[in-house]
């Protein structure tokens, strides 16, 4: 496998995060501002989120671009070492970068969480969940090519 493919991989799967985290944080503040008896219609909805993923998106992208930079090489060793799928191994590697890097931006930024969606544990299992979903997408993207059957 070449480091391209491995790179464009990286990259792919830091825009995939990127994208389903910032709609997931966006979905989980309108929830919470219903929640309230904020009348929101969907044009409103829709509105927030775009703005999200043009404002929230790239400075969450240097977060997670870092955060993936750590757990995938150190998932790739683990997968070496462990007898369990990639998928496994990535995945779990996925979630917890997202856990991790979400409590250190919470206690770096003086115990409040910047994701706004992300304050609940709800809204926190979600971010982590979407990580497990890209590292298992990040397997996928870096697979082996199959051969194809001779006739």
């Amino acid at each position: 496998m070449t480091i391209l493919r491995v790179f464009g991989a990286y990259l792919a799967v830091v825009l995939i995060l990127v994208t389903l985290a910032v709609i997931a944080q966006s979905l989980f503040v309108l929830a919470g501002l219903m929640a309230v008896g904020a009348e929101i219609g969907a044009a409103d909805a829709l509105s927030m989120i775009v703005d999200d993923l043009t404002g929230l998106g790239p400075l969450y992208a240097i977060f997670i671009a870092l955060g993936l930079a750590v757990a995938l090489p150190m998932a790739a060793l683990a997968g070496r070492l462990l007898p369990v799928p990639r998928v496994w191994v990535f995945g779990a590697a996925g979630l917890v970068c997202m856990l991790v890097m979400l409590t250190l931006m919470k206690e770096v930024f003086f115990g409040v969480q910047v994701i706004a969606g992300a304050r609940s544990m709800a809204g926190l299992l979600t971010q982590a969940v979407m990580g497990g979903f890209a590292g298992a997408v990040f397997v996928r993207l870096t697979a082996p090519p199959r051969s194809k059957p001779s006739a």
